[in-house]
């Protein structure tokens, strides 16, 4: 069994601790603030450098799972590359078997509702994609083995914010289609877990995955099939203005191939589930 830190333990890192302690792995949960958890935890802040010998001898793996303090440049910076280029120095002397860093899907720039995937340029135009990049930069350039998970919008464990949405009659951009990228919290925590396994079976991963379910349907499509099941009015729809952005459709065919099965493969088996949780 490999020995693994979960660096930031919000509801991601929780639940995947949980289910790899369940699994028979030694798992450590750092974070900035003290909380109790399943698994051993470390109280450390990864933007700034790291007490020599905080982190358990012989790391196997290490899973970057942290959030901003802010949502902001320097929020991002703080949270992201400056958390990575701390960790990488902590971890030297370890043989790490994979550095997981939960990335984003705003890392790219198309707005044209064109389809993305791995091997996509990237160009971000806001501060999160930005950041983001910056890390998986620092990653490549450490030479350790790593592999940056481009999650789309995460949704489920709570998140709620679409459904009140649709609930007090937003507008949604009906013409040109906007389409959205999206997965479910359980696969969040599904798919880093997957890669650990494989890592541990010896099967060759990538350094990059597109993270998100089997449908980038458009927004017009989700909250109306939203409004349907909460019984509300359909959203009003909306032609925005020339040139409006379309997002773009992300491309989720290289994580399945490493055999991933999704547990909610697209936006109308999640929302049933969160909805029959309400």
């Amino acid at each position: 069994m490999a020995r693994i830190l979960l660096a930031g333990c919000g509801s991601i890192g929780n639940q995947l601790g949980e289910q790899l302690q369940a699994a028979g792995h030694e798992v450590y949960g750092l974070r900035r603030s003290a909380v109790a958890m399943a698994f051993p935890s470390i109280q450390a802040d990864l933007s700034k450098p790291l007490p020599d010998d905080l982190l358990p001898a012989d790391l196997h793996y290490v899973v970057h799972t942290g959030t901003p303090s802010e949502r902001s440049d320097a929020g991002y910076e703080t949270g992201y590359p400056r958390a990575v280029k701390h960790l990488l120095k902590a971890l030297q002397g370890h043989a790490l078997r994979r550095f997981l860093f939960v990335s984003s899907t705003a890392v790219y720039h198309q707005d044209d509702g064109s389809w993305v995937d791995e091997h996509s340029t990237t160009h971000p135009q806001r501060y999160n994609g930005v950041r983001m990049l910056e890390a998986e930069a620092l990653l490549e350039e450490s030479g350790l083995p790593y592999s940056a998970v481009r999650f789309g919008g995460i949704y489920g464990g709570g998140r709620s914010w679409l459904i009140r949405r649709v609930q007090a009659g937003a507008e949604i951009q009906s013409e040109p289609p906007k389409y959205t990228n999206r997965i479910h919290q359980d696969d969040c925590v599904g798919v880093l877990r997957h890669l650990i396994e494989q890592s541990e079976q010896g099967a060759p991963l990538h350094s990059v995955y597109v993270a998100v379910d089997d449908d980038p349907a458009n927004e017009a499509t989700v909250c109306r099939w939203l409004a349907s099941q909460l019984g509300a009015p359909d959203p009003k729809p909306v032609c925005a203005a020339d040139p409006a952005s379309q997002n773009k459709r992300c491309n989720n065919k290289l994580l399945k191939t490493t055999g991933y099965c999704f547990t909610f493969p697209d936006f109308r088996a999640g929302y049933q589930a969160a909805l029959d949780h309400m």
